[in-house]
């Protein structure tokens, strides 16, 4: 019978799903790799464990339509350049959804959809509902930028 001959690139992909919480610069060490490489095969094996366990938590998932809506429905503005409800996270020197946007495509997906319906769900409550509706198209803007991104 003949073996299955698994790269070295494999073998830190697979020693990363199997110890999560295993720090790059002892995996480089362990595997003679330097460093870089070792961070860029732990980001794999991140995206490769969040798919399984999203898909044990949430089972499949149904894929994301091609065409979202028709460009013109959001203003031609992105969603980052405004706020609505204050400026108060304009003041910040790196704003929230810069940090936001540096994450994995589905997670930014999934931040947005939950601040729209936040907004959405609690219209009239806190805010006068048009500004909550506001909030909310603001969140929908931002996902729509998102799902629009070239892959």
């Amino acid at each position: 019978m003949s073996k299955i001959k698994i790269t070295k690139k494999q073998q830190v992909i697979n020693w990363f799903l199997k110890h999560p919480l295993a720090t790059p610069r002892v995996v480089s060490e362990k595997f003679s790799m330097a460093l870089p490489t070792v961070y860029m095969l732990r980001k794999q094996a991140m995206h490769l464990y969040q798919e399984r366990n999203a898909t044990e938590i949430l089972g499949p998932q149904i894929d994301e339509p091609q065409v979202v809506v028709e460009k013109g429905w959001v203003d031609s503005h992105r969603a980052k350049d405004r706020q609505v409800g204050g400026d108060h996270y304009k003041e910040m020197g790196v704003q929230p959804w810069d940090v936001v946007d540096t994450w994995p495509r589905d997670q930014r997906i999934g931040y947005y959809r939950g601040g729209a319906l936040k907004y959405l769900m609690r219209m009239g409550s806190k805010d006068e509902s048009p500004l909550e509706v506001s909030k909310g198209q603001h969140y929908i803007q931002k996902l729509l930028e998102v799902l629009n991104e070239q892959e």
